[in-house]
């Protein structure tokens, strides 16, 4: 049923992964540089600047993030097939970790080594390990029927 506890907890998943669209994951704040680091862009903030790399260099990034905010809602639809569906949220789970390691371990260094600026985390650098906590709220639920379905299955 789409009406389950574990569809909230999907569509907050998705949810804090389409905001990370909207919110900035770092600036970089250096003597020559202030840059915006988004997920589609990273963008100076000086008058008549220009963004600074082309879409591929991030084109990853943008795949990684689209692939977080659907599956959760691929997920929902699927409440038919419960064994799948904690699948799926596993999969978002993993998906979730990598994103962020790719987010703080790659892109924010370097950044970092090419404007010659420390990084200060905004918003989106928090909002992939949001979309983790909401898919492991969203399995625990998934379980939860699993196991009273079995259990209602025995008592037949």
């Amino acid at each position: 049923m789409i009406q389950r506890l574990q569809s909230v907890f999907m569509a907050l998943a998705s949810l804090s992964a389409i905001l990370l669209f909207i919110f900035p994951i770092a600036w970089f704040y250096g003597n020559e540089h202030t840059i915006a680091f988004f997920v589609f862009q990273l963008k100076e903030h000086l008058p008549a600047a220009q963004v600074l790399t082309g879409f591929a260099y991030l084109l990853p990034l943008i795949a990684l993030t689209l692939v977080l905010v659907i599956l959760p809602l691929f997920a929902i639809f699927k409440y038919k097939k419960l064994s799948f569906q904690y699948k799926l949220m596993r999969s978002n789970m993993l998906l979730s970790i990598v994103l962020t390691a790719v987010l703080l371990l790659y892109y924010a260094s370097d950044i970092s080594k090419m404007s010659g600026a420390e990084a200060s985390y905004e918003t989106g650098a928090f909002l992939p390990v949001i979309a983790l906590a909401f898919s492991y709220a969203a399995m625990h639920f998934i379980k939860k029927d699993i196991k009273l379905l079995r259990s209602v299955d025995r008592i037949r």
